[in-house]
């Protein structure tokens, strides 16, 4: 039994998204999908999952042909979809966003929340036996793990045959993955295929029975597990055909240790929720990580600085004027910058074209005397596209049909729309979550550009090779404090992994 998609051929105004694909996926296998960046995965799977039609193609299902109009229709052919994004309510509790949509009422309407509990509590017995999940908790307060389970819970809800796990595993740190990977391999014995899409090439060697490659909108191959490797899908994916020019990246490597560069963002006395920082700077043309376990305050320390949000003391002057306020605008004008996880929820409009998003920031930028000049602002958009390599048919698709590389691009975007050089200081959070390898070197290559050009870049990571890649130091932090630096020189896994567990002498 198999869901087919037979010569499917996708095509937006300018660009041609896949061209004659063929892919067959069984209810008995998790099937991996893989790509570079802009390879037409996200393309693929919509179409699979009902929210886009087909240029031309055949879809069949069990052999019968099917037409998936609309996630609803996809959901009545057994087809289901968890978005790399995510769709849960977080004032919900997780039973309330199990059973959202078809929660059981009373003739007057009045919802059984007893029925609504003991229904949601049998869903996730029925998949997932002896998986202790608070279900009466609002999932804004529950981990990610627990979460992305939440989802895929609610997706089995009907007769679910095929379900499709859009980089499920992207924000998730190492002890939950492999929770989650547990839960990805049983399904099939339950008669539910997986399809899926993710950038960490060891989770889809690990996890899946067949790999099929997509490259450029083009099907290049499918493999059996035994005959796929890293090596062998980087191969496939990134391999050029004769002629092809690659991606042009225009950045240059790693600057040299600005280790006595004039000191950009500093930062004395500084306490946030749990985390408490003596002194921090960061210097002109630094690349500076920040790493941790599951809750160590690295992430909480890198928001604090942009926000402010929970600090209770501390001293933040950026080029050696001190930062009174607080909020977006204080910050920008201070020429400091963030780009967030989450970007779906953070950082883009979902519904808003690629245009719109990048000139959220400075909408000033075009409009003269209130008047919005149109060429000025295509103009601005199409430089930092280009900057980029922001793969997208124009300038007014739709952020949600982008790929997840191309949509983090937009986020980064953003921040150069419109503000050439304005900014000193760029914080990003997990810049490369759920981004293949393509897309994260391009990323990689344009933090390296930034910081060539004078900028302070703070990386707040769960990918210690991310850090060891792009950093000049990076800073271990253990239950709240910061250990010692840590230089390029020093860098290795083993370094990293004994700071960040406390180990160190």
């Amino acid at each position: 039994m198999s869901v087919h998609l037979s010569d499917i051929l996708m095509e937006f105004p300018g660009t041609r998204a896949l061209d004659e694909v063929n892919v067959a996926f069984h209810f008995n296998e998790v099937h991996g999908l893989v790509g570079e960046n802009g390879a037409g995965k996200s393309t693929f799977v919509n179409i699979l999952g009902g929210s886009l039609q087909p240029t031309r193609g055949r879809i069949t299902v069990a052999g019968t042909d099917v037409t998936l109009s609309s996630p609803r229709s996809a959901l009545g052919h057994g087809i289901a979809h968890v978005s790399q994004e995510g769709s849960l309510v977080p004032s919900l509790t997780g039973a309330e966003n199990i059973m959202l949509g078809v929660e059981p009422r009373h003739t007057a309407g009045i919802m059984r929340r007893g029925a609504l509990r003991s229904e949601a509590e049998r869903l996730l017995a029925t998949w997932f036996p002896g998986l202790d999940l608070d279900l009466h908790r609002p999932v804004g307060d529950l981990p990610m793990a627990d979460r992305k389970v939440i989802e895929i819970v609610r997706a089995l809800r009907g007769d679910i045959r095929l379900l499709i796990l859009d980089e499920p595993t992207a924000t998730l740190e190492a002890r939950e993955k492999k929770q989650l990977w547990g839960i990805i391999k049983r399904l099939p014995t339950k008669g539910v295929g997986v399809v899926l899409i993710s950038h960490f090439l060891s989770e889809v060697v690990e996890l899946s029975d067949r790999i099929t490659v997509l490259r450029d909108g083009k099907h290049v191959g499918t493999l059996d597990r035994a005959a796929a490797s890293e090596a062998v899908l980087t191969d496939l994916m990134l391999r050029r055909e004769a002629g092809q020019p690659e991606a042009e990246t225009a950045a240059p490597s790693t600057p040299a240790d600005p280790a006595t560069a004039p000191v950009i963002l500093a930062v004395e006395d500084w306490a946030v929720g749990s985390v408490e920082m003596d002194a921090f700077h960061l210097r002109r043309g630094e690349i500076v990580g920040l790493i941790g376990l599951t809750g160590a305050g690295h992430f909480g320390f890198a928001r604090s600085l942009y926000a402010r949000q929970g600090v209770v003391r501390g001293e933040l002057s950026v080029d050696g004027q001190p930062i009174r306020g607080s909020g977006v605008r204080v910050m920008q004008r201070a020429g400091v910058a963030l780009v967030p996880d989450h970007r779906m929820e953070n950082a883009l409009a979902g519904d808003g074209t690629v245009v719109e998003n990048l000139t959220m920031v400075h909408p000033e930028f075009a409009a003269k005397s209130g008047i919005l000049n149109r060429s000025l602002e295509r103009r601005e958009a199409d430089r930092v596209i280009k900057l980029l390599n922001v793969k997208t048919p124009n300038q007014r698709q739709l952020i949600r049909n982008l790929s997840g590389g191309n949509k983090q691009k937009v986020s980064i975007g953003k921040w150069l729309y419109g503000a050439e050089a304005r900014y000193k200081v760029l914080i990003f959070i997990e810049p490369a979550e759920g981004v293949d390898i393509g897309a994260k070197m391009e990323i990689y290559a344009h933090m390296r550009r930034l910081a060539a050009e004078g900028a302070a870049i703070l990386i707040a990571s769960s990918d210690l090779g991310e850090i060891a890649q792009v950093c000049h130091r990076a800073i271990p932090f253990v239950h709240g404090r910061p250990g010692a630096d840590i230089h390029a020189r020093d860098f290795s896994e083993g370094q990293f992994i004994t700071a960040i567990t406390g180990d160190a002498a």
